[in-house]
């Protein structure tokens, strides 16, 4: 299998489970990993977003690395994500995170500087050749500021060792621009669980995910659908689950997926600031909506994920 072809399916991007004292809770990271595996999930992404990178510290970061590389046991890629706004620290954390055994490093495009598009490919480069590893990039203009152009991420793709890309740009002629112009070269994720379908009817072999954190069959169910051509029934399965998306996102996150995880007794701990846990009214509108999500996600049929031990 060549090194795209491993990005493909649905990556779980992984909440980080942390205790009062600030450890990370590695019997609760494990649990959750083999789930995720057995429900059909084909990648781990922590570290992230979701996994609330920006207020972990370097040593808890390692950990919640360390304990996914090791539950993963090689089944399935895990990419650490790097979301650092500048260059050495981006190098050094890329670098201490293949050692610590990812597959790859998700890199962000570099925020608050607001680079030209030059500027992204020359980042990008010198990341790669500083990098004994493959990486993926991730784009996610509302957060960052910066759009990478269609012509930008082909000459990064030419001139990078970049295998995947997580695509969270919801204007949906540049997603279909992209997709034309590298979608045979790397593999194309979405990160947008409101236009996914969408999103792989124009070219993704996947998707990078939060939500699949509570909701793996239902994503995977999904992408199996509109990847065979069935967009209809994909966007009907979507359609279902759009009250559970968007309590997901009625708060900053991780905070809903954290609050909605403890609901289930699938206890991650709480935000660290500067995030606040979800409100009330968040939680209520969770309970409410969680049990027909679920009752979706039971209903799927289960089979035997080739991940399992």
């Amino acid at each position: 299998m060549t090194r795209p072809a491993r990005y493909r399916g649905i990556f779980t991007a992984t909440c980080t489970p942390i205790d009062a004292t600030g450890r990370v809770v590695a019997s609760v990271a494990r649990a959750h990993v083999e789930a995720q595996l057995a429900s059909g999930i084909t990648g781990l992404l922590p570290i992230g977003g979701t996994g609330e990178f920006t207020a972990l510290d370097d040593a808890q970061r390692i950990a919640m690395l360390e304990v996914t590389v090791e539950a993963a046991a090689g089944r399935v890629p895990v990419v650490a994500s790097v979301l650092h706004p500048g260059l050495q620290d981006t190098i050094r954390a890329a670098r201490d995170y293949l050692r610590a055994g990812a597959d790859s490093v998700m890199i962000v495009t570099p925020f608050y500087s607001r680079p030209t598009q030059q500027g992204m490919v020359d980042y990008f480069r010198r990341v790669s050749d500083a990098v004994d590893g493959d990486m993926v990039l991730y784009e996610i203009p509302y957060r960052t500021g910066v759009s990478l152009l269609p012509e930008t991420v082909e000459r990064i793709v030419s001139q990078t060792r970049t295998v995947a890309m997580k695509a969270c740009n919801p204007d949906l002629h540049q997603q279909m621009r992209v997709a034309q112009a590298v979608g045979n070269r790397i593999a194309i994720l979405s990160g947008e669980e409101s236009v996914f379908p969408l999103h792989v009817a124009m070219g993704a072999v996947g998707g990078m995910l939060a939500s699949s954190n509570l909701l793996p069959r239902a994503w995977c169910q999904i992408f199996s659908l509109a990847e065979r051509g069935d967009l209809t029934a994909a966007m009907a399965l979507h359609a279902r689950l759009q009250p559970i998306i968007e309590a997901l996102y009625s708060e900053p996150n991780p905070g809903p997926i954290k609050a909605a995880l403890r609901l289930l007794d699938l206890d991650h701990g709480a935000v660290i600031e500067p995030l606040v846990p979800a409100s009330d009214a968040c939680v209520e509108q969770l309970r409410q909506v969680l049990k027909n999500a679920l009752d979706i996600e039971r209903g799927l049929a289960s089979t035997l994920s080739p991940h399992s031990p």
